[in-house]
């Protein structure tokens, strides 16, 4: 039988059985979706708890607040928090309505005209999340009235806040290289999205990823169905890339998630500061805003991870494949997913945080690596046009060379007929 007709065969039966199979589809796409969505819902509920007091603000009780009055209006203006009466017997209750306690020395304002430096303890209630914003609003009113006692202090010698702080320092950014979405006028670069592509990975591992291809190499083993491929004049280079499609296809579709959900904290995380300035915007201003305010392209950002991704897949995908066709059980198969289970996101995290900021161009064209360190300078804006070609035409080169090493064991009778009886 020709390639092509091979190919459609198999390609047709694979993904009908995957998607048959409901639960090697929700262990696919449950990561992606369900640990966003537990991370939205955490935030979302300490927004509402923040919200349910922010008419109102924390209660605070401080002890021997005759001592600084002053401290007691800045608590009183602060829209966060709000003084409550001491507690009624503070013997059994020393909290009474208040969340925290403030407790001032008794020589509190004496200490302060002998300018020495006064110890304020703060007494939380629990280690509730509620009390931890309070804990940080009640710091915060603190920080002001310190600073400005500072400022008395200083202007009672004639001296100001410059005097404290002689040197100031700025920060920009000069990139060699033309990065391949443009550069950031301020520089800046986010970090924390560089780190989606070990959850993607790891995602697509342990989430069932690395299952589609033991099932469709090993389990027809195991379910002495192989017998049925060996006696057929079927092309084994078709029935591997047969097979191969449908497991790229599951492995870009649940890491295009991954890589969506890393555009959107880029983009987040560069838009933050205008959000919380602005007021009053509506949903199309602020959808204006994050896809603007990183300075890069968000549809050539998408489109560079797509053109670095598929060859990494397509790799990865037929080394895979070729342990697995030559894997006589389910046993020694998963003893070489333990080891990249456990290997693959060390490595990744090693390559991405050890590796200096330039690299040459050599670095691109590593196998595996080179696509790491290639995403890596994407997102900080230090990826070069060059650079994307040189990791894109070697990551095609392996990419092609797996897919004949599989296909040269899945057609080895040796490879085949390993744990049959």
């Amino acid at each position: 039988m020709r390639l092509g007709q091979v190919y459609h065969i198999v390609l047709r039966k694979e993904l009908r059985e995957l998607l048959r199979d409901k639960g090697s589809l929700f262990w696919l796409f449950a990561p992606p979706i369900i640990l966003p969505g537990l991370a939205l819902c955490a935030g979302l509920f300490i927004g509402a708890q923040a919200l349910r007091i922010a008419d109102e603000g924390f209660p605070v009780w401080v002890e021997n607040g005759d001592q600084a009055p002053a401290l007691l209006d800045k608590f009183e203006d602060d829209d966060a928090t709000y003084l409550v009466d001491p507690p009624s017997n503070p013997d059994e209750d020393p909290f009474g309505d208040a969340l925290i306690v403030v407790r001032l020395p008794d020589d509190f304002a004496l200490q302060l005209e002998t300018e020495e430096a006064v110890a304020v303890e703060l007494i939380t209630r629990d280690n509730a999340m509620i009390t931890f914003l309070a804990r940080g609003a009640v710091r915060g009113v603190l920080d002001r009235y310190g600073d400005d006692l500072v400022d008395q202090r200083l202007e009672a010698e004639g001296l100001s806040r410059d005097w404290l702080n002689p040197i100031t320092v700025g920060e920009r950014k000069q990139t060699s290289t033309e990065s391949v979405v443009g550069d950031n006028e301020d520089g800046d670069s986010n970090i924390l999205a560089t780190i989606f592509l070990p959850l993607a990975v790891t995602s697509w591992l342990i989430g069932g990823g690395m299952g589609l291809i033991l099932d469709t190499t090993v389990g027809e083993k195991e379910r002495q169905t192989i017998e049925n491929l060996l006696v057929t004049p079927a092309s084994r280079a078709g029935i591997v890339l047969g097979k191969l499609t449908v497991v790229f296809i599951a492995s870009l579709a649940v890491m295009s998630l991954w890589m969506l959900e890393g555009v959107a904290l880029n983009a987040l995380s560069a838009a933050g500061p205008e959000l919380m300035d602005a007021d009053s915007l509506s949903p199309t201003e602020t959808l204006d805003i994050i896809l603007t305010s990183s300075g890069n392209s968000v549809i050539a950002l998408v489109l560079a991870l797509m053109v670095l991704i598929i060859p990494f897949i397509v790799t990865l995908n037929g080394l895979v494949m070729a342990w697995c066709a030559r894997a006589a059980n389910y046993r020694e198969a998963n003893l070489f997913m333990v080891l990249m289970q456990l290997g693959l996101p060390a490595s990744i995290l090693l390559t991405i945080f050890s590796l200096p900021t330039e690299v040459g161009l050599g670095v691109y064209a590593t196998p595996f690596f080179g696509t790491i360190v290639a995403i890596r300078d994407l997102f900080s804006n230090t990826l070069s046009t060059t650079g994307l070609l040189v990791n894109v035409i070697s990551g095609t080169v392996y990419a092609v060379l797996s897919v004949m090493l599989a296909a040269w064991i899945f057609n080895k009778e040796w490879s085949l007929t390993r744990g049959l009886q």
